[in-house]
């Protein structure tokens, strides 16, 4: 794994485009892993630099698999962008817009909580409803491999479940629609919607994927120069790190990293 700090004088000249975008996931990324989502706290310093950031690119982004408005609320930046639930919904005008694709499954994840809910009597196992999505948390549980599989033992018996996509992330299983909407879509859309001639992708879960992903489509396809960068953990992926093209370790480096950007935007050309 190549680390960005070794790769500076490269991630410049995609810097130096202009139309130029940052997108960053959130857990993990800016704000480190907590016990519970709710505990979870945005760096200051993450804070203050995309803020700044915020004054010098034509794009700062947040994307997360919490609800856009959840995202919103936790940052707390005037003119960033919140997409929430993998992609699949977005913080607009004042509310958030979903894909059409999904309306149907608002339904479908409220039935398939109400199947899942024996799970709660298993001590530390919490079940998010997120609307659109649901996720299944179990950080606290004693037994980490017991309580996943009791978690996918209980997915593959429930009847609705088999109607959605799951996804295994750092202790927690995500249920989502089967719809080809995801973070990746999301980041296409906002390198068209923006005309984006370069960007960089932060990321540190197993969605990220289809981040990097677009990223390197992006580069391949359009004119757009931009790279997809892992943040390591003892529960990195190795999904991402094969999908990454440079590595910072954990949230300190990405403060570290956007101070680096912060400086490098407003160094004069």
């Amino acid at each position: 794994m190549s680390y960005v700090f070794n790769h500076l004088d490269l991630i410049k000249q995609a810097v130096s485009r202009f139309p130029f975008g940052l997108i960053t996931d959130v857990d993990g990324t800016i704000s480190q892993t907590a016990p519970t989502p709710q505990q979870a706290k945005i760096s200051p310093l993450c804070h203050y630099y995309l803020s700044n950031l915020c004054h010098h690119l034509a794009l700062v982004a947040a994307i997360s698999g919490r609800p856009a408005m959840e995202v919103r609320d936790m940052i707390k930046i005037e003119g960033m962008v919140y997409i929430g639930n993998h992609g699949l919904e977005r913080w607009a005008g004042g509310r958030s817009e979903f894909s059409k694709d999904v309306q149907d499954y608002f339904g479908v994840i409220k039935t398939v909580i109400e199947e899942l809910t024996p799970l709660l009597s298993i001590e530390g196992i919490s079940i998010e409803n997120k609307g659109v999505t649901a996720t299944i948390h179990y950080r606290i549980c004693h037994d980490h491999q017991l309580a996943e599989r009791r978690i996918l033992a209980a997915i593959e018996d429930s009847s609705q479940a088999k109607r959605l996509r799951i996804i295994q992330e750092r202790m927690a299983v995500d249920l989502l629609p089967p719809v080809e909407v995801n973070k990746g879509t999301a980041i296409l859309d906002l390198i068209r919607e923006y005309n984006l001639q370069g960007g960089i992708c932060l990321g540190d879960d197993l969605t990220d994927v289809d981040a990097f992903r677009a990223i390197h489509a992006a580069c391949h396809d359009l004119d757009f120069q931009g790279f997809a960068i892992g943040i390591t953990s003892q529960e990195m992926p190795k999904k991402l790190v094969e999908e990454a093209d440079f590595i910072l370790e954990g949230v300190n480096d990405v403060e570290r990293f956007l101070k680096w950007l912060s400086q490098t935007v407003l160094e004069p050309s």
